[in-house]
């Protein structure tokens, strides 16, 4: 009887599919990477010609066939995907800057060199080889510019790109038979379509589970040591015409960074007297009449290059809360398993009222943060601990992070996030210690989404490194959606969803209300580019002792009908609360945002960003940002940013109106050289009772260049 069942056994495991590994040839010729192919050029190479529409269809046949070609030697690896294309009319191939493709048809490539299932890097192009590029970990990161060559053209057939990614370029598992995650996808937005080389499952948890498997029989090692200066120039004028007070600083620094790799598996980057002018200008918000803060992500490249490994529903980690470093140094790795971040920075006389209420005091203030990782399994399953410091004069604050991502199957998954702080204040001889908690449970099935959360943060906690707008808070909430997703790329609706989200606020102790939110919504997608979306907020807020209950139905409108011009209208109304006095009023709401982009040739690129936010007999703000993009040639552009805000506070009898001009020309020659050149003006005005109180005016220029040396 046990011969029987055993050889059932070997029969039932015979039956199961077999995971596909596909082998990666190294090539006795390199391919020439010059658009144009050759008949026997790729001959040696691997083929993989069977792909997947997975949107909008579910994995079915896509619309246009593709190829995908990949080999390699002991230098670079080598790609090809030939793009095939019915109609070229339908070809959208506009100019566009790095990491900017979104509008034009595309491929992309994605390696999990260390088959880790948590990181992968990707490479892209358009068919006139202009690049995109990035690292995903928990999201997209597109701030590292890798170095490669693309050559993409136009052809009978439809389109083809070709690329070569040198090895030093990325970090990656060197030695014999070596395993990596692939995974190539294609994108047609004449017919929002996505094409993918392998199935992707509907509701499947993890991302990294539709990655392909590859092999090759041998990589080398590498090791280097990358060194970029900069020079940077600055002018700035500050002038307050009410005092006749003029302040100018003309001046001119060096900047250093350094990239050390002493293996595929440990980098190391330091950065001494960084420059942080804007090169990207933060998006302009409304902030009039908001209760909390603004959230602003990270801008600067020396924080966000190799991605924030941290993304909790707690934030502990937000780099901008370093403001003005005097240096800062990384070092990330991993081993298996198990993975490491650390980072530290001393911020430059920092003021000392950031941290301690009524701190008049200025000093020089160090930052440090790790974390530490073990992944579970072949999934993105891991436990982690992470902590951070801040030490300012004699006064220091302490958090220690652990939590966890369990995907119990492949529809039902679960975070966790447990942290603890301890922060001194001056003149208590004993520290004040917080406590926090998150947990979130989710479920997807590909038509059903149901997340439930619960989160607590004790009034005493601390986290200086990070962003924490609310304290003494208890919080459970919940979200359901349920999905219909198009089956063909010819359905009309290619997706429709019905949603309800609602969340309850406490205070610590689970004894009084603070806050509740209920929003219902709907919306679809259709295959004209058109979408639409409606809803309705419900929330309470207890202001200042008293509840008060405010509501907002709005309507969402999207709209690209040609390739040129497309674009957003956001309507709301409803009863809105005023925050500004002690006592809570309420005034009829009215909000409206607009986007349109606007491409009059393949070279240049305009975007109008409109809003107006009214609360009646309280505030008017309107702020409108335009963006002019002139792409000269792929490596080679001019960009231009104008922000004007205005804002009417009647009920406080203040006025305000500044703009912001950004204008910045750009020279990338390749990933290794970049030149800035550009400026910022910043003229505000404040009016109070309907005089001038404060004019100001703001200049700096700067002018960056940075060039890359290979030293190992």
């Amino acid at each position: 009887m046990r011969k029987v069942f055993f050889l059932f056994l070997l029969l039932m495991l015979g039956l199961l599919p077999a995971e596909n590994i596909y082998d990666i040839p190294i090539l006795s010729v390199a391919p020439s990477i010059d658009g144009r192919v050759d008949s026997d050029e790729w001959e040696e190479t691997l083929k993989i010609e069977e792909f997947y529409q997975i949107s909008p269809g579910d994995n079915m046949e896509p619309s246009e066939r593709t190829e995908f070609f990949m080999g390699h030697d002991n230098k670079n690896l080598y790609f090809l995907v030939k793009c095939y294309v019915q109609d070229k009319s339908d070809i959208r191939n506009f100019h566009c800057s790095r990491d900017k493709l979104s509008t034009t048809d595309r491929v992309f490539i994605y390696l999990d060199t260390f088959n880790s299932m948590q990181k992968a890097y990707y490479i892209g192009a358009n068919p006139n080889s202009e690049q995109a590029d990035g690292i995903i970990v928990e999201g997209i990161d597109p701030s590292i510019d890798l170095f490669y060559n693309s050559r993409g053209r136009i052809t009978d057939y439809g389109y083809l790109i070709e690329f070569s990614l040198p090895l030093k370029s990325i970090k990656y598992r060197s030695g014999s038979d070596v395993e990596w995650g692939l995974f190539v996808e294609r994108h047609i937005p004449e017919k929002n379509e996505e094409i993918s080389s392998f199935p992707v499952k509907r509701g499947g948890g993890n991302f990294y589970d539709n990655y392909g498997k590859i092999r090759f029989s041998e990589l080398p090692s590498n090791l280097s040591l990358k060194v970029i200066p900069s020079l940077i120039g600055n002018y700035s004028k500050h002038e307050n015409l009410l005092t006749d007070e003029i302040d100018e600083d003309q001046k001119i620094e060096t900047e250093l960074n350094l990239f050390f790799e002493p293996s595929s598996v440990v980098t190391a980057t330091m950065t001494i007297n960084p420059d942080f002018n804007i090169i990207e200008a933060d998006a302009l918000n409304i902030e009039v009449n908001n209760r909390y803060p603004t959230f602003c992500p990270e801008k600067r490249p020396f924080f966000i290059e190799g991605t924030n490994p941290f993304n909790t529903n707690i934030n502990i980690f937000h780099t901008r809360q370093i403001i003005e470093p005097k240096w800062g140094a990384k070092i990330s790795g991993s081993f298996g398993n198990y993975s490491f971040y650390t980072l530290a920075a001393i911020d430059d006389n920092a003021p000392g009222e950031r941290f301690l209420p009524e701190n008049t005091e200025f000093a020089d203030t160090p930052f440090g943060f790790l974390a530490f990782s073990r992944k579970f399994n072949e999934s993105d399953d891991q436990i982690r601990i992470a902590g951070t410091f801040r030490k300012f004069k004699d006064y220091e604050n302490y958090l220690v992070n652990l939590d966890n991502n369990l995907r119990i199957n492949d529809k039902l998954g679960f975070n966790g996030q447990l942290l603890f702080s301890s922060n001194e204040i001056p003149e208590q001889k004993n520290l004040d210690y917080g406590f926090g908690y998150n947990a979130k449970l989710d479920y997807y099935n590909g038509t059903w989404y149901i997340l439930n959360y619960a989160k607590a943060i004790s009034k005493d906690l601390v986290a200086d490194l990070g962003y924490i707008p609310e304290v003494d808070l208890s919080q459970i909430g919940n979200r359901m959606e349920f999905q219909i997703h198009a089956q063909t790329d010819q359905d009309f609706i290619r997706y429709l969803e019905i949603a309800s989200i609602q969340n309850i606020k406490y205070d610590f102790d689970w004894k009084d209300i603070r806050s509740f939110y209920w929003e219902g919504m709907a919306g679809s997608l259709f295959k004209n580019n058109f979408q639409i979306w409606t809803g309705l907020e419900i929330m309470m807020e207890n202001y200042m002792g008293k509840d008060y209950y405010m509501y907002y139905p709005w309507l969402n409108l999207q709209y690209y009908p040609i390739r040129e011009i497309g674009g957003r209208l956001l309507f709301v109304d409803g009863k809105n609360l005023w925050f500004g006095d002690e006592k809570g009023k309420y005034g009829d709401y009215r909000k409206m945002e607009t986007t349109l982009y606007f491409r009059p040739t393949r070279n240049i690129d305009i975007e109008f960003l409109q809003k107006y936010h009214e609360t009646s007999s309280f505030y008017i703000a309107r702020t409108l940002e335009t963006k002019i993009k002139f792409q000269i040639h792929k490596n080679f552009w001019f960009r231009a940013i104008v922000q004007v805000m205005n804002n009417d506070l009647y009920a406080l009898d203040i006025k305000d109106e500044s703009i912001d001009i950004f204008p910045m020309f750009t020279f990338k020659p390749n990933a290794n050289g970049a030149l800035y050149l550009g400026a910022s003006k910043n003229e505000t005005r404040n009016y109070f009772e309907k005089n001038l109180d404060i004019n100001t005016d703001n200049i700096n220029y700067f002018l960056k260049i940075s060039y890359t040396f290979d030293m190992i």
